[in-house]
């Protein structure tokens, strides 16, 4: 009697035994397959977040190169270059080379003033191709007492002497030219200028020029 009371004690007994080898071997499983997972997703992580600083350092190279805003210039002095960026999104430097004074230009007497004549080299550092005739209002006289280029009256007259600033500039490109002006009175001080602080233009660049300085 006692050894069929045994038998059953002992098949209870190993299969507990089984049981729970079977959950600690699930469980092992299971805790390995976590981990497996567990590195997988830090590996995608960090792929992701290298390929995500990948992306903003190249947006904000480009951002650099098209983007960068240019702040006013002002006191520049013949010979030095500013950067100007009008209202049509044309970006060029400008260079004051010379400037000198003509009594006639192309037949036209200053009715005894004289004029000014600004030579000039605009190279083009945007992405648009533009014409250099129609660079942002130039301007020179003393301050205070600004007077606009005759270049629009100018370019059609026949006996023009000065060659007067125009042609296509294509990225990259440079074209060098004349800018002519009335001087109603001889200064000791003037300015030249392409745009201003009372003109609509993204970034203007204002030169100074002593008379002495003057061809």
């Amino acid at each position: 009697m006692k050894q069929f009371i045994k038998l059953p004690l002992l098949l209870l007994l190993g299969l507990f035994i089984i049981a729970g080898c079977s959950d600690q071997e699930n469980e092992e499983g299971q805790t390995d397959e976590q981990e497996n997972n567990a590195e997988e997703t830090s590996a995608e992580q960090e792929e992701e977040e290298e390929t995500s600083e990948e992306i903003d350092e190249s947006s904000e190279g480009s951002s650099d190169n098209n983007d960068t805003h240019v702040e006013h210039q002002e006191g520049l002095q013949m010979g030095e270059t500013g950067i100007v960026e009008d209202n049509e999104n044309n970006k060029y430097e400008v260079t004051l080379n010379s400037v000198e004074y003509v009594d006639v230009v192309g037949g036209l007497d200053s009715e005894g003033d004289t004029h000014a004549v600004a030579n000039m080299t605009v190279k083009n550092i945007g992405e648009n191709t533009f014409n250099a005739e129609n660079i942002y209002e130039p301007g020179f006289g003393p301050d205070g007492e600004l007077q606009s280029s005759l270049n629009s009256v100018l370019m059609d007259v026949d006996n023009v002497e000065q060659d007067l600033l125009e042609g296509e500039i294509a990225p990259g490109e440079s074209v060098t030219g004349d800018h002519v002006f009335v001087v109603v009175e001889k200064k000791d001080n003037y300015l030249f200028i392409i745009g201003g602080s009372g003109h609509q233009i993204k970034t203007y660049a204002n030169w100074e020029v002593a008379e002495s300085e003057v061809e």
